[in-house]
């Protein structure tokens, strides 16, 4: 797992675009000319980085809103934000 600190607030990029999916959502990055597919929990993590979130908060609330988890829930959300970052959607 990740070193991410629980108390940081990631915020995604404002050019990023997002479209909701019945079975998750679909990220265009405009600048890198790149489409991302998320599934559902981690469409739900890209919601939540708005800045006002913490990674904690964000394990927290996909506990309360999802029951299945192929790693545990903070796992799930420092790889998904890992990833998010990786591939530049994310604010530096």
């Amino acid at each position: 797992m990740s070193t991410l600190n629980l108390k940081f607030k990631p915020i995604k990029k404002n050019n990023i675009l997002f479209k909701p999916l019945d079975d998750g959502a679909i990220l265009f990055d405009p600048t890198a000319e790149t489409v991302h597919t998320l599934n559902p929990s981690a469409a739900f993590i890209w919601i939540h980085c708005d800045g006002e979130n913490s990674i904690e908060d964000i394990v927290y609330q996909i506990k309360q809103n999802f029951t299945e988890f192929q790693q545990s829930p903070a796992e799930a959300v420092f790889n998904t934000i890992n990833t998010l970052q990786s591939l530049h959607l994310l604010a530096e």
